[in-house]
């Protein structure tokens, strides 16, 4: 489980970690430990505008993409 600051972000990062982490490669799970040192201000704006982050731009639009359909 990924605990943030706000329920938001738990559910964000959550998604990405039960529906895309075991598949994701080593260098995407090592990105997405990367983008979890973040703060969480700019998680927030990095899943408001995926292309502001193009570092994480992968992991973030799995993020949406899973969000958006409802998982």
């Amino acid at each position: 489980m990924c605990r943030r600051g706000t329920k938001e972000l738990d559910t964000a990062m959550n998604t990405y970690l039960l529906h895309h982490y075991d598949a994701a490669d080593t260098e995407e799970q090592q990105l997405f430990s990367e983008l979890l040192q973040e703060q969480d201000p700019e998680i927030m704006d990095m899943l408001n505008d995926p292309d502001a982050a193009p570092t994480y731009n992968t992991i973030i639009r799995k993020i949406r993409q899973t969000l958006i359909a409802g998982a």
